[in-house]
């Protein structure tokens, strides 16, 4: 009996060991110390994975840190630096993969701190689909089920993303709406924030009897940040139109066409995060072609990459089919999978 105690200690203590050998460890004001995984600083906050549970402090009772592995760190002038982290609370310096150590003043000129992307691969490819429930008002007082694909491929300077959205209604077994979106974009960075971008879409809609619009434009961006934490980019430019109403001829024109794109991680709800994004089209010499599209919602993480969410669209139309409602508003609770 002695002896299967002692083996337990000595396999709890090895483990202890290991477990310690591999963690980012804190060193708080009042002398207490914590070991775990960082998962990233913001508004203070410092986010810590212990074996036990995930732990925020606050960042001005830190009074040293040691990272195991690369961590990027975004300043509060807004340089961001990639190493390991070590910090005696005075001065802390950052070892880079080259070697070379980078010192900063005290710990309060961090702002962001999260573990350090694998940016060397030549590709990284992302991507997520959801499946929706939606309850719909406007144009359609119905129940659907959606999917959206959006796929992301990044290569040094180059970004391109593709997103796919279907929608068939039925009601009372008739299909009241069918409904196709397909979207391109390609950015190119030609320095931390600026980027070049173009983009092509294709829609049609029939409860809205738009046959077909082709949409093909050209701009400017600027991503704010991009981290796991903050995704913030706006996007302006001119986008050339050509889409054609069933009973109608065809119409061409150009707009002025104004995108962002926002999502950020609730400190306080683990998992949890908020997004918006819209889109503006502004036409050059009519306001009949005025549109606007956005989206709404909350995203919580489940595990194994899986999430759910709850979102809320917004779409207007100035100049809509004769007989179709100018607002069409969708609520919609969705699952999906991110990779």
């Amino acid at each position: 009996m002695m002896s299967r105690l002692i083996k337990q200690i000595v396999y709890t203590c090895l483990i202890f060991i290991s477990c310690s050998a591999v963690a980012d460890t804190l060193t708080l004001s009042n002398g207490d110390k914590i070991s775990g995984k960082i998962k990233y600083l913001d508004q203070e906050i410092l986010v810590i994975k212990t074996p036990y549970a995930n732990i925020q402090l606050d960042w001005t009772k830190v009074k040293s840190i040691k990272t195991k592995k690369p961590m990027t760190i975004v300043t509060r002038s807004g340089d961001v630096v990639h190493g390991k982290l070590a910090s005696d609370g005075a001065l802390y310096h950052v070892k880079q993969a080259d070697g070379e150590v980078v010192e900063f003043a005290a710990l309060n000129g961090i702002s962001q701190l999260y573990p350090k992307e694998d940016k060397e691969k030549p590709w990284r490819f992302s991507g997520k689909t959801y499946a929706f429930l939606e309850l719909k008002d406007g144009n359609t007082e119905s129940e659907e089920l959606n999917f959206d694909a959006d796929l992301s491929f990044v290569h040094g300077v180059h970004r391109h993303d593709v997103g796919l959205e279907t929608d068939r209604t039925t009601k009372k077994e008739h299909v009241v709406e069918d409904k196709l979106q397909a979207d391109y974009s390609y950015d190119y960075f030609y320095n931390q924030h600026w980027y070049f971008t173009t983009n092509l879409g294709y829609e049609e809609d029939g409860i809205k009897e738009l046959n077909e619009r082709l949409s093909a434009g050209i701009g400017l961006g600027y991503e704010f940040f991009n981290t796991p934490l903050h995704k913030l980019s706006v996007e302006g430019g001119i986008n050339h139109i050509r889409e054609k109403y069933r009973d109608e001829g065809v119409k061409e024109f150009e707009v002025f066409r104004w995108a962002l794109d926002y999502n950020k991680e609730m400190i306080f709800f683990d998992k949890l995060s908020f997004f918006h994004n819209h889109e503006m089209f502004i036409p050059k010499e009519s306001s009949k072609n005025f549109r606007f599209e956005s989206e709404t919602g909350f995203e919580y993480r489940l595990p194994y990459n899986i999430s759910t969410v709850l979102q809320y669209e917004y779409d207007y139309d100035n100049y809509p089919a004769e007989g179709k409602h100018k607002k069409d508003s969708t609520f919609s609770f969705g699952v999906g999978y991110k990779w």
